[in-house]
């Protein structure tokens, strides 16, 4: 309390100040250091009669719960001496405790946004899916059409054949048809009224003169 005077005295004239309960009720027995604890121990066991009960009554009736009072806090302050190295130690914990939940909050944002990543990236690969599926059925159409075509054009070459072949017929007909209606006009003109040996020898004569001429 701030008092280095520790004569009866002045212990009687603090306890006459305005405010002195307030200020013991207040006391923080925390701030109590280790050179003030000696002193006040040594204090204790010089003058230890003083501090009994029985004695301080005879004295002062007020002094005796003052006195008490001084002994609980030194009490106190020697359990908190022992404790301090805790304390420290349960100060680092708490400040690496703070460290490791700052970057435990780092990571969960990270997570957050990777999550919000890989939502977009699962929507973006639905999307491409969705199209590679249109474009493997455009293929497959465009396959079958391709195939029908082929076996069009393979079908068309086939009747190109047949046409080409029809045709040479056809223009060889063509081309013998003036013979032929020649010969069946010179068979009804000349042969329609012989025999048969006749007919078969001119119409012998008329093949060989025809195939003379188509030499030429």
């Amino acid at each position: 309390l701030g008092i280095r005077d520790l004569s009866w005295l002045s212990m009687k004239k603090f306890l006459g100040n305005r405010g002195v309960k307030e200020q013991i009720i207040n006391f923080d027995a925390s701030q109590i250091t280790p050179e003030t604890k000696k002193k006040i121990d040594n204090l204790l066991s010089s003058k230890s009669k003083s501090f009994q009960q029985e004695v301080i009554y005879r004295v002062s009736v007020a002094a005796a719960p003052l006195a008490a009072w001084v002994k609980a806090n030194l009490q106190y302050a020697s359990v908190t001496e022992k404790i301090q190295p805790l304390q420290d130690e349960l100060h680092v914990a708490e400040e690496e405790l703070k460290a490791s939940q700052q970057i435990l909050e780092g990571y969960k944002e990270e997570l957050r946004d990777i999550d919000v990543t890989v939502t977009q990236l699962k929507a973006e690969f639905g999307e491409k899916t969705r199209d590679a599926e249109i474009l493997k059925e455009r293929f497959e159409k465009a396959d079958l059409r391709l195939k029908s075509a082929q076996t069009l054009l393979e079908k068309l070459g086939d009747e190109e054949t047949r046409w080409k072949a029809t045709a040479l017929q056809l223009r060889n007909q063509i081309e013998q048809l003036g013979t032929e209606t020649l010969f069946a006009s010179a068979f009804m003109i000349y042969l329609s009224k012989t025999c048969e040996d006749v007919r078969n020898d001119y119409i012998m004569k008329w093949l060989n003169i025809i195939q003379k001429k188509s030499k030429y």
